[in-house]
């Protein structure tokens, strides 16, 4: 799992806990999206990375590596 800020690691036992209900037949999909605030394409999204991934799935990718676009901070700063 790596280390996740407890921010983090609290959002994502959510999700499970959510989504658990959901497939368990407890929730409807959309109702598990209301629940957690999410459009139900996000709902689909992090149940497809849950059964691919598991636990490590429900986390925010983004936070992960940077983005290919950033600018180099030497190019930033040769202007």
């Amino acid at each position: 799992m790596g280390e996740y800020p407890r921010l983090e690691v609290d959002r994502a036992m959510k999700v499970q806990e959510v989504m658990m209900r959901a497939i368990g037949g407890q929730l409807l999909w959309f109702e598990a999206a209301e629940i957690l605030g999410v459009s139900c394409r996000t709902m689909r999204r992090w149940k497809d990375r849950y059964e691919r991934y598991g636990y490590d799935g429900l986390f925010d990718r983004r936070r992960q590596r940077p983005s290919q676009k950033r600018v180099p901070l030497e190019t930033v700063r040769e202007d």
